[in-house]
C-alpha cells in the first residue's frame, strides 16, 4: 500500500522487577482460567502527517527506537495498553477497542510483534483474511468482525510486545500496543542446605533456592526481614554477599551473618519464598576477667586481705564457651569450672596469676587469658627511722624500715642533701652522708608508700645538748631492785660510753650490767648498796659534737624537811639530794599519848603513811581532842632496805606560838631559872658570912619566897619546837642500821653550895 510503517522496538518483559509486576491492569486467574484484560483507554492525540511520534505517548522505553513513516492525512485517535500476564498454556487475548467502522472505505487491520506480521485482514464478514503467520497459524484467530487476535497455548516465548495498526485509505488511522508477559505458575520453593552452618572466617557459604526458574518470577534475598542489595556492577569490587542465578553467596562470613535467610519469587500471580537460619559459630574470643570486692574500690589493682573477691570471665562465643581456671602454670588442675570464682577472706597466699580458659564445645577452638591478683597486707606497725654515726663519725647513716607486707613498702628519703640517692627501695632503705656541720637540726622524712597506705618518720640529727643522768628505780620482786641510768640531751647520731669512778663500762655478757638497745639506758640488776653506790658517768659523742654528765648514786637519805603545824594536822615537808636511790618513804612517829591506838605504850615508832619516791610532802592529821606531844620522822626506804631516817622533831599540840617564839621563851626561862639560882646562892652565903644581919635577911627572904615559882610548872607551860637530841627509838620494821637512842628532855638533878638538890629541866638546841 505503499506506506513505511513504524518499526516498534522488541520490549522483553523484566519478570524479576516486582514494581513492573504490581502495577498491572488485568486479573489473575487460575492457570485454567481464561485471562480477563483490563485495557485502559487514555487517548493520546496525534501529530499532523510529517510528524514523529513521540515515545512517551507509547509508554517506551528511553533507550527504544521508532522508526516510522507517516502519510500525509488527517490525524486519528490512538490508545495505548497496559502490560498484560498470562500463565503458560492459556490464550493471549488481545481486543481491538474501540472497534473501527466498516465504512468505505474499509479498514485495514496489521498484528505484530517486533516487526514479524502475525495476522493481516480487512474488517467485516465478507472482507479477505490477507495472511496469518504459519509458525503460529495453528495457535492464531484473529477476529474479522472486531478486530481482535487471540494466541492460544501460551508460552514463555510469546512474551513480548505486540502492536496493532489500523490503515484506511492508505493512511493509518491508529495504532496500538501491548506488553505481554508469560509466566510459569509460582513453584514450591526450599532453601538448601536446609540447616546451614560455617564458622566465622570461612572461604564462603552458598544458599541455594531449589525450585526457582527465571519464567516463574522475580527473585530476591532478605536477611531477617531487611531485603539484600544487588551485585554491584561490572568492574567494581564484588560485594561479600551477592546473588549469582538462584544462589546467595556469602563471602568470608562474620559473626553478624548469623541470622534467617529467605528466598521470594513474585510474579503478577502472586509471591512464594522458602527460608532457611544461617549458624555462623565463632570464638570463643580472647576471656576478660574482672574482678571485685567488698571492701575496695578498685579491685583490679589491689584487694585488702580479709576481703571477699569474686573473678569473673567471659568470652563472647558461639555456641557460649565452657569456663574453666585454673593458675598461670598450664600444668595445675583446673579449679572448679564456671564463670565465677569466688575466693572468700583472701589473704596474702591468694595473691598471684589466675587464667581463664575458654572452648568452644562445636569448634574446639580455645582461648586462655590470665589476670594477676594482688592482695595488700599492710605491713604491721609503723616504719621506723633511724641516724647513727659512720666509721670514725666522718658520716651519718640514715635508716628506714618498714618491713613485712604484701607487697613490700616502697621507701624514700627526702631532706637530704641534693645529690645523694635517697630510694625509692622496698621494705629497708639505708643511705650514708658525708657529715656536715649544718646537717644538725635539719628533719629528714622517710616516706613509705603501701598500696594500702603511706606513712612516714621523721629523724632530726642533733649535737649533744644538756647531757643530763637521770636515775630510775624499779622494784621488780619483793627484796630485788633495778636501777636504770637514762641519759637525756643525747640524740641520735649521738653514741654513749659509760664509766664508773673513771673506768669504762662493758655491759653485756650475762653481767648485772646491761646497756638498752639505743646504748642511752644503763641498767644495774639486783642493785647491791654495798658493791653499786659510787659515781658515774657518760659521754655523748657523734660527727655533729660531744657532750657528758656525772652523778654519784647514794643510799636513801633524807637531805632536809621541816615540820609545820595546820589545823588539827602536822605538815611534813623534805628533800633528797641528787643521786639518792629510794623506791618510797615512810612517815614515822612518836607520842606519849595512850589516846592514841597507833602508837604503843612502850614508846615504839610507828609508820603512819608509806609513800611513793616522788612524793615531797605529807599530812598527818592528829586527833581533835587532847593531841598530846608528838615526835615525827622520815624514814627512806629502797625495796625492803631501810635508809638513814631523818631527825626527829617534836610537835605541842595547842601552842599557837611559832618555834622561834617556842624557842626564845625556852632559852629565856632557862636563863631565869640560872639567874635566880645564882642569886639564891649569893644571899646564902652572904648570911652566913655576916651573922649579925641574919635576921634581917630572913625576913626579907621570906617576903620573897612566895614569888618563887617551881622551875617544873615553868618548864611544862612551855612548847618545845626546838629539834631534841636523838631519842630512844625501837621501830617495828628490822633496821640493819638501828638509830641510838636520843633524849629529847632529861630532868637533871642541880646541888647547890648547902647541899640540898634542886631539880631544874634543861632543854637541849638542835
Amino acid at each position: 500500500m505503499g506506506l513505511s510503517w513504524a518499526l516498534l522496538p522488541f520490549l522483553l518483559l523484566d519478570s524479576q522487577d516486582p514494581d513492573k509486576d504490581s502495577g498491572l491492569p488485568f486479573l489473575v486467574k487460575t492457570p485454567a482460567s481464561q485471562i480477563s484484560v483490563q485495557t485502559p483507554d487514555t487517548k493520546v492525540p496525534t501529530k499532523a502527517s510529517g510528524s514523529k511520534l513521540s515515545l512517551e505517548h507509547h509508554n517506551l522505553e528511553p533507550g527504544s527506537k521508532i522508526s516510522s513513516e507517516i502519510y500525509q492525512a488527517a490525524s486519528f485517535p490512538q490508545q495505548v495498553g497496559g502490560p498484560l500476564a498470562v500463565l503458560v498454556g492459556t490464550t493471549i487475548r488481545l481486543p481491538l477497542t474501540p472497534v473501527p467502522s466498516s465504512s468505505p472505505p474499509a479498514p485495514l487491520v496489521v498484528w505484530r510483534r517486533g516487526s514479524k506480521v502475525l495476522a493481516a485482514g480487512g474488517l467485516g464478514s465478507q472482507a479477505p483474511l490477507i495472511s496469518l503467520d504459519p509458525m503460529h497459524q495453528a495457535r492464531l484467530r484473529f477476529d474479522q468482525i472486531r478486530g481482535g487476535l487471540e494466541l492460544t497455548s501460551a508460552r514463555l516465548d510469546d512474551a513480548g510486545v505486540y502492536t496493532v495498526e489500523v490503515i484506511r485509505g492508505g493512511v493509518s488511522q491508529q495504532i496500538r500496543e501491548f506488553v505481554v508477559g508469560v509466566f510459569e505458575p509460582l513453584p514450591q520453593l526450599s532453601v538448601q542446605p536446609r540447616a546451614p552452618e560455617t564458622e566465622e572466617g570461612a572461604a564462603e557459604l552458598r544458599l541455594s533456592c531449589v525450585g526457582w526458574n527465571p519464567g516463574s518470577g522475580k527473585l530476591s534475598w532478605s536477611r531477617d526481614g531487611r531485603a539484600l542489595g544487588t551485585s554491584d556492577p561490572e568492574g567494581a569490587e564484588p560485594p561479600r554477599i551477592r546473588t549469582e542465578r538462584d544462589q546467595l553467596l556469602i563471602s568470608r562470613p562474620v559473626r553478624s551473618d548469623h541470622a534467617r535467610y529467605t528466598c521470594q519469587v513474585r510474579s503478577p500471580f502472586g509471591h512464594t519464598e522458602a527460608a532457611a537460619d544461617v549458624s555462623v559459630f565463632y570464638g570463643p574470643d580472647a576471656p576478660v576477667i574482672r574482678v571485685s570486692s567488698d571492701r575496695d574500690a578498685s579491685p583490679a589493682l589491689y584487694v585488702t586481705a580479709g576481703s571477699n573477691v569474686t573473678l569473673h570471665c567471659s568470652a563472647p562465643s558461639r555456641p557460649p564457651a565452657d569456663i574453666a581456671w585454673s593458675l598461670a602454670d598450664p600444668t595445675e588442675a583446673a579449679v572448679p569450672a564456671g564463670p565465677r570464682l569466688l575466693l572468700p577472706a583472701v589473704g596474702p597466699g591468694h595473691g598471684g596469676a589466675y587464667a581463664c580458659i575458654a572452648a568452644n564445645p562445636r569448634t574446639g577452638h580455645r582461648r586462655r587469658s590470665v589476670f594477676n591478683l594482688t592482695v595488700a597486707d599492710l605491713p604491721p606497725g609503723a616504719p621506723q627511722c633511724s641516724v647513727e654515726g659512720g666509721p670514725v663519725d666522718r658520716s651519718l647513716r640514715f635508716r628506714c624500715s618498714w618491713p613485712g607486707g604484701v607487697p613490700a613498702a616502697s621507701l624514700q628519703f627526702q631532706g637530704l642533701p641534693e645529690g645523694v640517692r635517697a630510694g625509692p627501695v622496698p621494705s629497708t632503705l639505708l643511705v650514708t652522708v658525708p657529715a656536715r656541720p649544718e646537717l644538725s637540726g635539719v628533719a629528714v622524712t622517710c616516706l613509705a608508700r603501701h598500696l594500702v597506705a603511706t606513712r612516714t618518720c621523721t629523724i632530726i640529727p642533733e649535737a649533744p645538748q644538756e647531757v643530763l643522768l637521770q636515775p630510775i628505780v624499779e622494784e621488780t620482786q619483793p627484796g630485788d631492785v633495778v636501777v636504770a641510768l637514762e641519759v637525756t640531751g643525747c640524740p641520735p647520731p649521738s653514741r654513749a660510753s659509760w664509766a664508773r669512778q673513771g673506768r669504762p663500762l662493758a655491759p653485756g655478757g650475762g653481767g648485772r650490767l646491761q646497756l638498752s638497745q639505743d646504748g642511752r639506758k644503763l641498767l644495774i640488776n639486783n642493785f647491791s648498796l654495798d658493791w653499786d653506790l659510787g659515781n658515774y658517768s657518760v659521754l655523748c659523742s657523734s660527727a655533729l659534737g660531744a657532750g657528758g654528765n656525772q652523778i654519784t648514786l647514794t643510799g636513801p637519805s633524807i637531805s632536809s624537811w621541816r615540820l609545820q603545824r595546820a589545823q588539827e594536822a602536822a605538815v611534813l615537808t623534805w628533800d633528797v639530794e641528787r643521786g639518792t636511790l629510794l623506791t618510797g618513804f615512810h612517815i614515822q612517829a612518836w607520842t606519849d599519848s595512850s589516846e592514841v591506838d597507833r602508837v604503843t605504850m612502850s614508846r615504839d615508832w610507828v609508820s603512819l603513811l608509806i609513800l611513793g619516791p616522788q612524793e615531797r610532802s605529807a599530812i598527818v592529821p592528829l586527833p581533835p581532842r587532847n593531841p598530846g606531844t608528838w615526835a615525827f620522822r622520815i624514814l627512806p626506804i629502797l625495796g625492803s632496805l631501810p635508809g638513814t631516817p631523818s631527825q626527829s622533831r617534836v610537835y605541842q599540840a595547842g601552842s599557837d606560838l611559832s618555834p622561834g617564839a617556842i624557842a626564845g621563851i625556852v632559852l629565856g626561862s632557862l636563863l631565869g631559872l640560872a639567874l635566880l639560882a645564882g642569886l639564891l646562892i649569893l644571899c646564902i652565903c652572904c648570911l652566913r658570912r655576916y651573922p649579925g644581919r641574919a635576921s634581917v635577911k630572913k625576913q626579907h627572904s621570906l617576903t620573897l619566897a612566895p614569888v618563887l615559882t617551881p622551875p617544873a610548872k615553868k618548864i611544862q607551860s612551855l612548847t618545845p619546837v626546838q629539834t631534841p637530841r636523838p631519842l630512844p627509838i625501837k621501830t617495828k620494821m628490822q633496821s640493819p642500821h638501828p638509830a641510838k637512842a636520843q633524849q629529847v628532855i632529861s630532868p637533871s638533878p642541880t646541888l647547890c653550895p648547902g647541899g640540898s638538890p634542886w631539880t631544874v629541866r634543861a632543854a637541849t638546841q638542835v
